[in-house]
């Protein structure tokens, strides 16, 4: 029985809060390290549900997603500021956050997040008497994906529609200008890609703060801009900069017409990609439904 078969090995496990069950394999290559990350995890917060997933970054052993108990003493939002520590040491996995009607809300506008990452093949904890946070045979698609879409559709005409005033500035050589609305489109862009990815975004304005928070969960967008390249690191920086100075009037730099253009085609060829993640994760959820029968 491989990892993404059903899951039939029961382990009981005691911890310091209470008795709980870590639903895995032995045989499984990663089975030490979810059972002491699970057992840790559960020591500091009150988990229903916790759910493993592999990871597309190589660095990273998966992705540990918790479903916080509605009698946690900590909001799923405020568990990462609780955690930070364990967090921190421990960042070979990627940990996600939430409760119960968070995930019943974003089902609700198309967060495909939770299709991927909390399927019964990714259980490895249920608190006994709790229930799994969702059955994908309850679930309409044609639904579920008129709403992903909407959604999908809306933030990438936000950046389109901040674009429109581009080609104006750019007519006029006002690379302030020019490069402050592709940071804005950036930001965007960011936003659409973290929620298909990470099921959550941040409406942070640092350019670098958004590549840096999708970058655990995809290594492609996470490296829009390679800051190991010291030209690209540059580029990110006179874009971050002109943001503060048109927001916050802070003169820093100068600005030129080959740094617009690099940070032009930047910005087009991570549309493409975000695209191309748009309809690859469409795709998936099809067959996973399919597989499901319905």
């Amino acid at each position: 029985m491989n990892w993404n078969g059903k899951i039939s090995l029961l382990l009981n496990l005691k911890t310091n809060v209470m008795y709980c069950n870590i639903l895995t394999q032995k045989d499984h290559p990663k089975y030490r390290a979810l059972k002491k990350m699970a057992k840790l995890v559960l020591e500091f917060v009150e988990a229903d549900c916790i759910y493993f997933s592999e990871s597309n970054v190589e660095s990273k052993i998966g992705i540990m997603t918790v479903v916080i108990s509605r009698e946690s003493t900590h909001y799923y939002d405020d568990v990462y500021d609780h955690l930070w520590k364990l967090i921190q040491n421990h960042n070979e996995f990627i940990f996600c956050f939430f409760d119960r009607d968070c995930i019943k809300d974003e089902l609700k506008r198309g967060n495909l997040f939770f299709i991927f990452h909390c399927k019964e093949t990714e259980l490895i904890y249920k608190k006994s008497g709790q229930k799994t946070v969702l059955d994908i045979r309850n679930i309409k698609m044609k639904r579920l994906l008129k709403q992903t879409r909407r959604r999908y559709i809306r933030w990438a005409s936000e950046s389109r529609t901040i674009g429109r005033d581009f080609k104006h500035h750019d007519r006029n050589a006002n690379h302030l200008m020019c490069l402050y609305v592709l940071q804005q489109q950036f930001r965007y862009l960011f936003i659409n890609a973290s929620w298909l990815v990470k099921g959550e975004w941040t409406p942070h304005e640092s350019i670098s703060y958004q590549q840096k928070y999708i970058g655990e969960f995809n290594s492609c967008i996470g490296n829009t801009f390679d800051l190991n390249n010291e030209k690209e690191k540059r580029v990110l920086e006179k874009i971050e900069c002109a943001c503060n100075e048109v927001q916050w009037g802070e003169k820093t730099e100068c600005f030129d017409a080959e740094t617009v253009n690099y940070a032009h085609e930047k910005l087009e060829w991570m549309r493409k990609e975000v695209q191309i993640i748009f309809g690859e994760k469409i795709e998936k959820v099809k067959e996973i439904f399919k597989n499901h029968g319905n």
